[in-house]
Formats: C-alpha cells, structure tokens, sequence
C-alpha cells in the first residue's frame, strides 16, 4: 500500500525485486542506480540484521504525473533470495505496491524459480493480498549465457496469468529499464484504479482532457536515465553467512552517540533471540521518545501524523507490541518501525527533549 507524507506532499510506491538466489535482483538495482541521474535517485543502502539482508534505494521522478499535487517517489527493494530467509522477504513485502520477479534462465534453476514463485504468492496470501491482483512484471534474466530454457518454458512454469515478461541481462542492462518502465505504468494504473490517483486535466481546452499516463510516465523514466551507466558492478555476490554478518545493520543508520544505544540494544536482543525484550524496548521507545522529541508537548499520535508515518505499518506495530508472543519476524519489524520512524525525524530536523530518555532505553 503506498504511503503518504503530508510534510513533504510525496506519494511513496514500494517495489520489490523478488526472485531465486543469485537470480540478478541485486545486479538489476545495481544497474539502474548506476543509470539513473544522481539528482533523481537516492543512496543504494544494504542493510543486515544478523544474517538477513536486503537491497533498496529511494527514486524520485519528478515529471511523474501529479497524484492530488503529490510527487510520486518509488521505493525499489530486493530480498534475499534463499528460501530460509523467508522472515525477510515476508516482512520487505509488507506493504508492497508492485513485484518484478526475477527468474534465472539457467536450466539448472528451474525448481528454483518455481519454489521462489510459489513462495511469492504464499507471502503476499500471509499479508492479506491477493497475489494475482498485485501489479507484477517478469524478468527473464541472464539471457546472455549458455544452456538457459527457451522462454516459453519459463513461461510455463510461471507466466500463466500471461504478465508483461522482459528477455534481460542485469550486467548489461539489456530489458531491466523496460520493466522498469512496465511495472511503473501498472502500480499507477493500480493506483487510479483505486482511488488515489487522478489524471491532470490537459492545460487548453480544446485539447485532449485526460491525458494518456502510459506515455507520460515513459517520457519521465526516460528523461531521469543518465546517457549512460557510470560503470559496471560486480556480479550478485553469493550469500555467505560470513560476509552477511559483517554487513550494515539498522543501527548504523543512526548517528553514533546516546541515539544509537536503544537501536544497538535491539539488534542485540535479537542476536539473542531475545525477541519479546527487542519488542518490548521498541515500544518503549516509541512511547517515551517520539512525543517528548519534537519538544512542545506534542501527543504520540500528533507527532506520527506530523511524521507521515505509514498507518498499516503503525497498527501492526500496535498489533505486535500487545501480544505476549513474538517471534524473529515481529522483531525485525519492530526494528525496522523504530529505525524508519527515526529517519523521518532527523529529517525534519527534530531535536530529543533530553540525553536521559536515550539512556534509560538502552539499559
């Protein structure tokens, strides 16, 4: 479900590169950060907690049709791929606006790609939405090497809802912009389907009043394209339990100092699968330092709203934090919460009421 920031009148639609492991999620998002322009895209952030890691970086289109004088920014995430890593990939799929699976061509990876597909749809059925009315768009990747299926056998295995589905390379780049391009124009289409999105009328009268969206939103991502890639990046590097480990956490997304201690407590109540403590600090954090940090006696719910905060993300929050059982996927999206409230409010260049409310969270 997209998010509304009423402080920065932006509209945020999450897509999600989802896929097999090694299948070139990462290399796609590599490969379009590489050539979108630096003025119109965010920093690429890998972020890691314990062994889980995902991929993301903010792009904002600013020629994008206007959505009720909103801009539209898309957030673009990949998960992990292997299967055993499904607490990740549920949570990073909360919330989604539009899929681009990525299916490696590769014989070999055939039962793979069909798993990663079922499990798909078993995650978007666990967060109540219906996975054939989800925008999604097909990438069949690494067309460029020996041995892969013709691509009518890849569509049988997983294209019988007859999706948009794109011959790509992610090293390259050969389709990657073009499902860019596909899975845009259908999470807006999704969008004004819905209610949110409303076409600007055409400036003279005589012209035509509703003007085509499709062209509009090609025109856009066409004009926020660099003239070409900054240079290549390595090949999507397996995932080794050594390496993950050593990878950015949430907490390094804080500032060092007495802000970071709450956040580093909570990654190491998880380590510990300690994951009712991690909730509980985060709820705690939530009550006790959002209001009293923008300093003028604001209520919680004043200051979330003030935040943009994303209302399906607050109430699941709620949900979690009441309940007496918890497990590692409540936690990490309670970590996640707290560290995306957080963000907001450095943004807004809000200020703590005192040292002392961070001290006390981190004991």
């Amino acid at each position: 479900m997209s998010s509304v920031n009423l402080s920065t009148r932006e509209i945020t639609v999450k897509v999600v590169y989802y896929g097999p492991g090694l299948g070139g999620k990462t290399s796609s998002l590599q490969y379009l950060h590489r050539t979108l322009r630096p003025e119109s895209r965010g920093q690429l952030l890998s972020l890691a907690t314990g062994y889980d890691r995902t991929l993301y970086f903010d792009f904002l289109p600013v020629q994008l049709p206007k959505v009720k004088d909103f801009t539209i920014r898309m957030s673009l995430y990949t998960v992990p791929g292997q299967v055993h890593y499904n607490a990740t990939r549920k949570l990073v799929l909360q919330g989604v606006d539009g899929v681009v699976f990525v299916a490696d061509s590769q014989s070999v990876r055939r039962d793979a790609n069909v798993e990663s597909w079922q499990n798909l749809a078993d995650n978007l059925r666990g967060h109540g939405m219906n996975p054939e009315r989800v925008p999604t768009v097909l990438q069949y990747n690494k067309r460029d090497l020996p041995d892969v299926m013709a691509v009518s056998s890849l569509a049988g295995d997983l294209n019988g809802r007859k999706l948009q589905a794109y011959e790509t390379c992610a090293l390259t780049g050969q389709g990657i912009f073009e499902a860019l391009k596909a899975i845009s124009k259908l999470v807006v289409a999704d969008l004004k389907q819905k209610g949110i999105f409303q076409d600007t009328p055409a400036p003279a009268p005589e012209q035509q009043q509703t003007p085509v969206v499709s062209s509009r939103i090609e025109e856009s991502l066409a004009q926020h394209m660099a003239s070409r890639p900054e240079g290549p990046d390595e090949e999507e590097p397996a995932e080794d339990a050594a390496a993950i480990s050593n990878a950015p956490r949430f907490s390094e997304l804080w500032p060092t100092g007495a802000a970071r201690e709450p956040i580093l407590a909570i990654e190491n109540d998880i380590d510990r699968k300690q994951y009712r403590e991690a909730v509980q600090r985060a709820a705690v954090w939530l009550t006790e330092y959002v209001a009293k940090a923008e300093g003028r006696g604001t209520s919680l719910a004043e200051a979330l709203l003030m935040l943009g905060v994303h209302g399906p993300y607050y109430a699941k929050f709620r949900e979690v934090t009441s309940h007496d059982q918890t497990s590692r996927e409540d936690a990490l999206f309670c970590l996640f919460f707290v560290t995306d409230i957080g963000a907001r409010m450095r943004g807004l260049g809000w200020q703590r009421a005192g040292a002392a409310v961070d001290g006390a969270l981190a004991r």
